[in-house]
């Protein structure tokens, strides 16, 4: 059990930057949370957390078959390395999206506001590569087994989870403070965090 406490605690680091992605999920639970109360915001984290399982899951799947196929550990890592480092890059152009794609205006169900978070949240492809990605570093550079991935992967759920509930819960605040300033600060910092995991991925041997 020693061996899994590392990995899950690494991914609860590992979901305290990525739940501060700012793209259209953030601030539509900052919108929805202040429009229709903090519990719309929950609902919305829900769905998020639900498509996150499920692209979770499938990386997990898929990563079973990389250890029989050696001759391709090189281009995977390579790959893995450059849609990190896009990844970074990508934060650096990232703007206050609108979140307005999906209207709220006929059904304000708790179902409707986790079939919401989802549909966002798979609408964006970066976040499933995103996944991909962070898998690739954890076999490449770390050498995780597929349960001690499973552990981070629930880490780093459990991380955006609970990060998605506090911004539900001080929407109100966090809608005042934050500018666009902030948010380029914030962006940049999680974008160098990609990019030096996606070099450090791309240059160690495995």
């Amino acid at each position: 059990m020693e061996g899994l406490l590392v990995p899950f605690l690494s991914g609860l680091g590992m979901g305290c930057v990525l739940g501060f992605g700012f793209g259209s999920v953030f601030f539509a639970i900052i919108q929805s949370s202040i429009n229709h109360g903090f519990k719309k915001g929950v609902n919305i984290a829900l769905g998020v957390i639900a498509c996150d399982i499920l692209f979770c899951s499938l990386v997990l799947y898929g990563s079973q078959f990389i250890d029989e196929i050696h001759l391709y550990k090189n281009p995977i890592k390579y790959i893995g390395g450059i849609l990190l480092i896009a990844l970074g890059v990508y934060q650096f152009f990232t703007h206050k999206p609108r979140t307005d794609g999906i209207s709220d205006i006929k059904v304000k169900g708790m179902t409707y506001y986790i079939i919401k978070g989802f549909v966002l949240n798979f609408m964006n492809p970066l976040n499933f590569f995103a996944w991909i990605a962070i898998q690739t570093y954890l076999k490449g550079v770390n050498g995780y087994s597929t349960m001690q991935s499973a552990y981070f992967f629930v880490g780093s759920i459990c991380s955006i989870f609970i990060i998605e509930i506090l911004l539900s819960i001080l929407s109100n605040y966090i809608g005042k403070k934050l500018n666009e300033k902030i948010i380029k600060f914030l962006n940049f910092t999680v974008g160098y965090i990609f990019i030096i995991i996606g070099v450090v991925l791309i240059f160690k041997k495995i």
